[in-house]
């Protein structure tokens, strides 16, 4: 999630706001990139992340390429809240850098339906991208046959939580429904925050937890139906999730209840975990970039986290779902200059297992989805993180995330709608109404992702 701006990206960008960090981004002087330079917009949650970005992946490429005509890449940086506006201006107008960041393939196709961006497909087997990606995650980037972005920052949802807290008060993490809702009865009673929950710093970020409740209510296989277009979303079982959720943002479980969820920002989120004021927290991958100041000496506490698994929400529905994600996908602009130099760039930045994984050692921003055998991860990694990657890279019960897999104006939708209904100015059942609406015409229109089976990536 850091770097140019995933989804969750913009997670990261989320992320990095509340962190006070600061965005990168890379910017060319319009239309791609001039003279020998390949332009390059980027952001990241946090200096550190920025340099080790800088060193490890831009630097490192430009020695790489050698000759007087090698165009080498300029990255810059700017606010991380502005970058996705500024680029989608700057591209609109036939300007902007000649790789293009996008926060997932949803955002990516409003690129490809303004003509925006270069097909890829002439470097797959040059490259042997084919061999390095997860094959449903580079399909993610395939949009009317031709291959348009390759994907990047490779993350799921999961339950991260404070051991000591969870064992002070005789709880452990949730397997199921009845076990949620019973550690989140007790929490209240305590005066514990149940669920660190809140979207002050990132709107969207109230799609994350309609993502995990579609998936661990309704289950992978009746989603991949809906968004096959075998079962529509007006369905009770979504109607039944939705309301689910709201009930529980009703009682007070999720940020202290919905008027505080609206200001209620990352680092606060992060401090309650930390200090066991809060007992669980529903979130992303992205969060191995940004929980570590919270925690242990830098924080000045001896505080610890770990994660587990999603819980099932619902009968038939097993624990431990995994909704994939894809958080960041890079394109070329049409007007690139360089395209087969920005190509062989962008495959020296996400092609590269060995590379990819000593960036998730070194920072915790999640890495592209290559293919990552257990011998690759460095040997100084967190164990936590390398579990999570390592039944990510093989997982067998997969789901699916809304920024990932939707549309882009039904995940808009999504996104943005929720929030009246946890307000209670939108009930359920029209919510999901008005999501079949917008979807069916996207789908008519082959506007949705590509999906991979639900019985494992």
């Amino acid at each position: 999630m850091t770097t140019p701006l995933p989804r969750r990206r913009f997670l990261q960008l989320t992320g990095a706001a509340a962190l006070g960090t600061t965005v990168l981004s890379a910017c060319g002087t319009g239309a791609g990139a001039s003279g020998n330079q390949i332009e390059l917009w980027n952001a990241f949650a946090s200096k550190d992340i920025e340099n080790y970005f800088q060193q490890h992946f831009v630097d490192g490429y430009n020695k790489s390429v050698s000759g007087g005509n090698s165009a080498k890449v300029r990255m810059t940086v700017k606010q991380i809240d502005t970058l996705d506006r500024l680029t989608q201006t700057a591209v609109a107008s036939g300007s902007g850098p000649d790789i293009i960041t996008t926060s997932g393939p949803a955002q990516t196709l409003s690129f490809v339906d303004n003509d925006n961006l270069l097909p890829l497909d002439s470097y797959v087997d040059k490259l042997g991208w084919q061999d390095a990606f997860l094959p449903w995650a580079l399909d993610t980037g395939r949009f009317g046959g031709k291959l348009y972005a390759l994907p990047s920052n490779l993350e799921t949802l999961s339950v991260y939580y404070n051991p000591a807290t969870l064992k002070q008060h005789g709880w452990q993490p949730p397997k199921s429904r009845a076990e949620f809702e019973d550690l989140c009865k007790d929490a209240k009673a305590k005066g514990i925050t149940p669920v660190a929950a809140g979207n002050a710093e990132w709107k969207r970020a109230t799609e994350w937890h309609v993502s995990w409740v579609l998936n661990t209510f309704a289950g992978p296989e009746i989603l991949h139906e809906a968004l096959t277009g075998q079962r529509r979303w007006t369905d009770p079982v979504f109607v039944d999730a939705i309301a689910l959720l709201k009930g529980w943002f009703d009682k007070g479980w999720f940020g202290g209840g919905t008027d505080r969820y609206f200001t209620n920002k990352f680092t606060a989120m992060y401090e309650q975990l930390a200090s066991g004021k809060a007992a669980l927290l529903f979130n992303g991958s992205w969060t191995f970039s940004e929980i570590t100041p919270y925690f242990g000496k830098e924080a000045g506490n001896d505080a610890t986290w770990d994660w587990a698994p999603l819980p099932s929400m619902n009968s038939g529905v097993p624990a431990g779902v995994q909704p994939l994600s894809i958080g960041v996908a890079f394109s070329l602009n049409s007007d690139c200059e360089h395209p087969a130099q920005a190509a062989a760039a962008l495959d020296y930045f996400l092609a590269d297992a060995t590379r990819q994984l000593g960036y998730l050692s070194a920072t915790g921003v999640a890495p592209s989805p290559v293919k990552m055998p257990e011998q690759d991860f460095p040997a100084d990694i967190d164990p936590r993180i390398k579990r999570q990657y390592l039944q990510l890279n093989s997982a067998k019960n997969i789901g699916y995330t809304t920024w990932t897999f939707w549309p882009p104006k039904s995940d808009t939708y999504l996104a943005e709608q929720m929030e009246k209904v946890l307000t209670g100015d939108l009930s359920p059942k029209d919510y999901c109404a008005g999501l079949d609406k917008v979807f069916q015409e996207e789908l008519k229109a082959g506007k949705r992702p590509p999906l991979p089976d639900p019985n494992g990536a």
